[in-house]
């Protein structure tokens, strides 16, 4: 099993939208908008690394209004 943590910066006024996209992915944990350097962050567990590239660049990328993400891997 991998966990990650997947910051989201997003265009301004966007976070709703993404916050709801984002709950539709399987995978994803936990979602919430944040203060300071992003504007959303997700958890998500995954069975291995290329489900979870699978969902960071064809699910949450492809999102409108996605400016950038950066991924954190838990050390399990």
């Amino acid at each position: 099993m991998e966990t990650a943590y997947i910051m989201i910066n997003c265009e301004m006024g966007a976070e709703g939208a993404i916050v709801d996209g984002v709950k539709t992915i399987d995978d994803v944990k936990e979602v919430s908008g944040v203060f300071g350097n992003y504007d959303i962050i997700i958890k998500v567990e995954c069975s291995d690394i290329e489900d979870l590239r699978d969902i960071i660049t064809r699910k949450i990328r492809h999102l409108d209004q996605v400016k950038c993400t950066t991924t954190l891997m838990c050390a399990n």
